[in-house]
């Protein structure tokens, strides 16, 4: 019976058929890894060069180019570039919040009154309500009193003038030594004494 299908020709028909679905199936193959290869690269690359040639690697080799994309594209995506960078970045922030000793630069706690790798007093207690001052602050916190050790603004403004006053003050009048007349010339009134008084 198949042999008589066969020698009536009516092969040529499923043939037809079954070409056509392999045709379609690599077709939409391949449109199904150029448009995979244009999203991936998209992700992984802004530069418009480098997705050119990702497209046409897969537009002409098909499936094989896709296997050569596979090797070749960048091995992160701009979202997992941005991630690590973000990490990084919040990594050295953390490093740099770290209170470090003003004096020897080592790291040291937060609530250390004194530095004990180079004995640097790094707080003080406040006179007033006993607290614990960092050596950078000028005022209690806690309580507004004044550091031990420091002048308050008002104080310091009022003394501010007498010593502006003092730079300002007038100093008193030497005598000019451009010229000079000797005062026996005067008293006497000689007509033969010296005119010339320069000295």
């Amino acid at each position: 019976m198949l042999l008589a299908v066969w020698e009536d020709g009516a092969w040529e028909v499923p043939l037809a058929i079954a070409v056509v679905v392999v045709v379609a199936y690599f077709l939409v193959m391949w449109v199904g890894a150029i448009v995979w290869a244009y999203r991936d690269i998209r992700a992984r690359t802004g530069d418009q060069y480098t997705q050119a040639i990702a497209i046409v690697l897969v537009l002409i080799f098909s499936l094989p180019g896709l296997l050569l994309y596979l090797i070749l594209r960048p091995r992160e995506t701009l979202a997992d570039a941005y991630d690590r960078r973000l990490e990084a970045e919040a990594l050295l922030h953390e490093i740099q919040d770290e209170p470090t000793c003003p004096a020897c630069r080592r790291k040291i706690q937060d609530d250390f009154a004194v530095c004990p790798y180079c004995r640097t007093t790094l707080r003080i207690g406040c006179g007033q309500c006993g607290k614990a001052l960092a050596s950078t602050w000028v005022i209690c916190p806690f309580c507004g009193a004044d550091r031990p050790g420091t002048a308050p603004a008002r104080e310091r403004s009022a003394a501010a003038p007498p010593a502006a006053a003092a730079d300002t003050a007038p100093r008193p009048r030497r005598a000019s030594t451009a010229t000079y007349t000797p005062p026996a010339a005067a008293t006497t009134g000689a007509a033969d004494a010296t005119p010339d008084a320069t000295v």
